[in-house]
This record gives C-alpha cells, sequence and structure tokens, in this order.
C-alpha cells in the first residue's frame, strides 16, 4: 500500500502525463521542421536542375565552383 495520499497522487499523476504530452509535442515538432528542412533542400535542388537545363537548352552552362 502506497504512503501518498490518493488525491496527490492524481496530481502527480496528472503533472506526469502532462510532461509526457509536452515532450512527445516536442518531438513531433522536430520531426516536421526536419521534414521542411529536406523539403526546403529538394526544392533548391529542383530550382538548380531547372537552371542548368534552360542554360543547356539555350546553347551555354554557367558553371561555379
Amino acid at each position: 500500500m502506497s504512503s501518498i495520499h490518493p488525491a496527490v497522487a492524481s496530481v502527480l499523476n496528472a503533472r506526469n502525463d502532462a510532461t509526457q504530452q509536452k515532450v512527445q509535442i516536442a518531438v513531433i515538432a522536430k520531426g516536421m521542421d526536419v521534414q521542411k528542412q529536406t523539403g526546403d533542400a529538394i526544392n533548391a535542388m529542383l530550382e538548380q536542375a531547372k537552371q542548368v537545363q534552360s542554360q543547356i537548352s539555350s546553347g551555354h552552362l554557367d558553371v561555379r565552383v
């Protein structure tokens, strides 16, 4: 038998649940940030490919190092 009063135990459980929920939300938010960064990188690569294709079709290629 626990020496913690049931009302106190209930409050502690509620706080624990709230903390776990905050952690889960933070993890999901971080995952979404990573997905956005990945999408932005893919869009940048596609834009570069579009520019290269345009340059090749016009007869020249601007190579920057």
